[in-house]
């Protein structure tokens, strides 16, 4: 039973929290609001962040209401997997929960590198086969500036443009080694 209920916690949690950091960065993006992808994030985040904004509204600068319910969102699938036994029994292990913390803030990071390996993707399989998607300025929009910088050093071989490939590579790498380190650094330190 409780392999179930931490199962449905995990994909609960993990489909608002990846919507809620799609959201955050498709506003970032400049994303026009009537896109397919927009609408879904919106719909699927705002029952939440219409709680969360106005506690947020002090802080300057974007709004990052939708990180922080990515964030918290994530810090309860991590207290799952520390073990709600753990957490719940008696003197408790309250000493877990501000690596809790950390290892949610490790895990929205790599949430956002997902969601940029996705639009990579989506933008090749796109430009391939529907290019008139009302999807692709969404995707394209989440991935130009990354794109951009990279096709100022990589040159397109002939109609061959490798740049996609190459921020498909950093992006895998940053997961593995940098998302991957941190998460390590994070455990042995608890």
């Amino acid at each position: 039973m409780i392999d179930w209920g931490r199962s449905l916690v995990d994909l609960a949690g993990t489909f608002f929290a990846s919507m809620a950091v799609l959201r955050y960065l498709l506003e970032g993006g400049g994303a026009k609001r009537p896109n397919p992808l927009m609408k879904l994030a919106v719909t699927s985040t705002e029952f939440a962040l219409h709680w969360i904004r106005p506690v947020l509204a002090a802080l300057p600068g974007r709004d990052r209401s939708a990180l922080f319910w990515a964030w918290f969102l994530d810090l309860v699938v991590v207290l799952s997997h520390l073990s709600l036994q753990v957490l719940g029994s008696e003197g408790g292990q309250w000493h877990l929960l501000p690596w809790g913390m950390a290892l949610a803030l490790v895990e929205v990071v790599r949430q956002i590198l997902y969601v940029w390996m996705a639009a990579v993707f989506l933008l090749a399989v796109l430009s391939w086969i529907n290019p008139y998607s009302p999807l692709l300025g969404a995707v394209e929009g989440l991935v130009r500036p990354f794109l951009g910088v990279l096709r100022r050093f990589i040159r397109p071989l002939g109609s061959i443009d490798l740049s996609p490939v190459i921020l498909m590579l950093f992006f895998q790498f940053s997961l593995t080694v940098g998302v991957g380190g941190l998460e390590m650094l994070v455990q042995r330190l608890m």
